[in-house]
């Protein structure tokens, strides 16, 4: 399995076009951009994103845009908040294109404990063959990321989405801390969407003796990587994996690197 690093996980320490220098000495071909805000849609930028990826020696897999400026918008009743988000949507796989990007990850909608309205799936499931139809004018597989505080937080969701939309264009992304944050095992994605997953989140996690949650840099916590590449190969799985962690989760880019080194020596071989 190919091993990669997602931008986000450099966020805020350094800006996304000065990211490939840093990530190319840590060994990684593949890497996930993770594009902040809308002027990093704009294909002047893209393209000089594009040049210092090219030389760096990268390849894009994924483009993942900062979902909460628009996405939620993209399931409005609301026409006119509705189009507007789709063209910021355009913009943004527009810049996945230009970047060489083959999927786009997405949060969706957030679900805000349950209060959030209008999301049941006979509304939402066209507005989802909207999306699939839209990123493959720009060539990009859609891909739903499981989100602790989005429709998506927990497996029964995206198998009864795949049962409505009965489109299996749309993908899936797993992420991890996502998954335990919201409570679930993350083998319980795996066994409710483990076919259609295109695309892997790395992050660590430990609980303690009072069950109370902590996020760990890949290799320093509980979960078993080896065990869950495993289960999801035998899916079907043929994507890459990506460390993606909060960047307040460690100090300099060395940590980074033993964490890829680290996920990289456990997924290599699957």
């Amino acid at each position: 399995m190919d091993v990669g690093v997602s931008t986000a996980s450099i966020f805020n320490k350094a800006m996304v076009e000065d990211i490939p220098a840093m990530l190319s000495p840590m060994g990684c071909q593949r890497i996930e951009v993770f594009l902040n805000t809308f002027s990093e849609y704009r294909p002047d930028f893209v393209r000089l994103l594009r040049s210092r990826i090219d030389e760096a020696g990268l390849e894009v897999y994924s483009v993942h845009p900062m979902s909460n400026q628009f996405e939620a918008q993209l399931f409005s009743i609301h026409p006119r908040q509705k189009a507007d988000a789709f063209s910021v949507y355009r913009d943004a796989l527009n810049a996945g294109r230009i970047l060489g990007a083959s999927h786009y990850v997405m949060h969706g909608s957030p679900h805000l404990g349950g209060t959030a309205k209008n999301l049941e799936f006979e509304r939402i499931v066209p507005v989802f063959r909207e999306l699939l139809d839209v990123a493959a004018e720009y060539g990009i597989t859609l891909c739903l990321e499981n989100v602790s505080w989005c429709f998506f937080h927990a497996p029964a969701f995206g198998a009864e989405l795949r049962r409505w939309l009965g489109d299996r264009r749309l993908k899936f992304v797993l992420d991890i801390k996502q998954a335990v944050r919201s409570g679930e095992d993350p083998f319980a994605f795996v066994e409710a969407v483990g076919e259609d997953l295109e695309n892997w989140h790395l992050c660590d996690y430990a609980f303690d003796e009072a069950g109370k949650l902590s996020l760990k840099m890949p290799g320093k916590g509980q979960c078993d990587f080896r065990a869950l590449g495993t289960a999801m190969v035998e899916k079907g799985y043929r994507g890459p994996a990506f460390v993606e962690v909060y960047s307040d989760m460690y100090s300099g880019l060395d940590e980074l690197k033993v964490s890829y080194e680290y996920v990289n020596s456990v997924l290599c071989d699957l």
